[in-house]
């Protein structure tokens, strides 16, 4: 029987112990660098938001605004809201954001204002909305119908990490729309980035305070566009429904796209219940509709048609 020639075996598992080594040394480098990627990922906690102390630290900040007295009521906002321009052309020195941030939660706030019971000395929060900045200097955004309803001293507005700013004043305000753009005592918001139309069957999250749950996301997709009926008293406007969850407190939060851009702001719910013919609750709850402002009536209101 021949043999195999001795040399070129030997070299061809000489070859084969190289690559292997090479093959070796390359995964090894690539473990290493990837160290540092998977520890950073391992030790990212999630945020944890502490209801309680948040809605603490804002009751407390605003009583003591309230106490010195200088700034306006949220009476006074609800007062004259009907008085306000529907559009307002923004001043020349305010900046919208040309990027989205990296956190849009840093970008969304509390809205609310205290109030005396009339039962004992201490300073109560009202119930609490969802407001966004426009601008890094003040401006922002809420749903009109959440000034139009507020009540007592001052109002203001919450980050997640407790920094509060007063309410200045209400610049405009449309109720069809249901948008309304307001300034703060602040210097250093972070805006959020108004962003295109979003289609039907997009990606979209939802930044707001259902119920008292404070900064909770909520993920879905745009379901469809609606143009609601026009009245006597009031024309009609279009809606963006969305299947990402809010609740009550979810009022003025932003929708946001896959690249945390606005392009629209929680609105109302509509409940769709089986024996209902009358719009009365009635039967099972089959459905919740989302409605919501799409980001061109954000627009019209700063002006920009």
């Amino acid at each position: 029987m021949d043999e195999f020639p001795a040399q070129p075996l030997e070299a061809a598992l000489t070859r084969s112990k190289m690559n292997n080594f090479t093959d070796h040394r390359r995964l090894t480098t690539m473990r290493l660098l990837l160290l540092p990627l998977l520890a950073s990922v391992a030790t990212a906690a999630p945020e944890i938001i502490n209801d309680v102390a948040l809605r603490a630290k804002f009751q407390n900040t605003l009583g003591k605004l309230a106490e010195a007295g200088e700034h306006p009521t949220a009476q006074s906002f609800a007062d004259s809201i009907d008085e306000l321009p529907a559009t307002s052309t923004l001043p020349a020195d305010a900046k919208l954001a040309t990027s989205a941030p990296e956190h849009p939660a840093d970008s969304v706030h509390l809205i609310s204002s205290v109030y005396k019971c009339g039962r004992c000395d201490h300073w109560h929060l009202a119930g609490v909305a969802t407001a966004w900045a426009l601008t890094h200097d003040g401006l922002m955004v809420t749903n009109q119908h959440v000034l139009a309803k507020a009540r007592g001293q001052v109002m203001g507005v919450c980050d997640r990490h407790g920094n509060v700013h007063p309410i200045l004043e209400v610049i405009a305000a449309d109720e069809a729309s249901d948008v309304a753009l307001f300034r703060v005592e602040a210097t250093d918001l972070v805006p959020l980035q108004l962003g295109p139309p979003a289609g039907i069957g997009a990606e979209v999250e939802v930044i707001s305070h259902p119920h008292g749950r404070f900064f909770m996301h909520t993920f879905g997709r745009v379901s469809r566009y609606s143009e609601t009926p026009q009245r006597e008293d009031r024309p009609s406007v279009v809606r963006m429904s969305i299947t990402a969850d809010y609740a009550k407190g979810s009022s003025g939060g932003p929708v946001l796209d896959s690249e945390n851009r606005v392009v629209g702001m929680v609105c109302n719910t509509q409940s769709i219940y089986y024996e209902s013919n009358n719009g009365q609750p009635k039967g099972p709850l089959q459905m919740v509709v989302k409605n919501c402002v799409p980001a061109d009536a954000i627009r019209t209101l700063l002006g920009g048609g």
